[in-house]
């Protein structure tokens, strides 16, 4: 999954150093994150593919991808995505481009997993559906 070039940007490989640690950090806040508390963002980074969208020069954005080879094909699960660029939504603007990376690698599906409402209506506008509900029970 190469880089993409973008109307007024890039999408580029990215790296997991620490402005990018800082970025992803807002996935994983206890509000935000779909684990339930039990992973953790270099756990979810291991094996990710990262990528940085690029405007002006500067990293506006960034997100992580893994491949998952199933029996019956394979699936993108977007493990992160971090950013923004004032009068831009990313979403709208960015995910086409992810779609695209996926396609080009073969992929059948492309899953994300949100706790935030905004997004999930975002995504709907865009042809997402909704798969399941999600739910979870702290036992400890």
């Amino acid at each position: 999954m190469g880089a993409v070039q973008e109307e007024g940007g890039v999408i580029r490989a990215g790296v997991l150093d620490d402005a990018a640690r800082a970025a992803y950090a807002a996935a994983y806040r206890p509000d935000r994150q779909t684990g339930g508390g039990l992973g953790s963002m270099d756990a979810a980074m291991r094996g990710a593919q990262l990528f940085e969208v690029v405007c002006c020069g500067a990293v506006v954005a960034r997100y992580a991808l893994r491949t998952v080879d199933h029996a019956n094909g394979r699936e993108i699960v977007v493990v992160a995505a971090a950013g923004g660029l004032p009068g831009v939504d990313l979403v709208a603007s960015v995910l086409p481009n992810i779609e695209q990376q996926g396609a080009g690698v073969g992929a059948d599906r492309l899953t994300i997993r949100t706790r935030r409402p905004g997004l999930v209506r975002k995504l709907k506008k865009q042809g997402w559906v909704l798969d399941a509900y999600c739910m979870g029970k702290n036992l400890k």
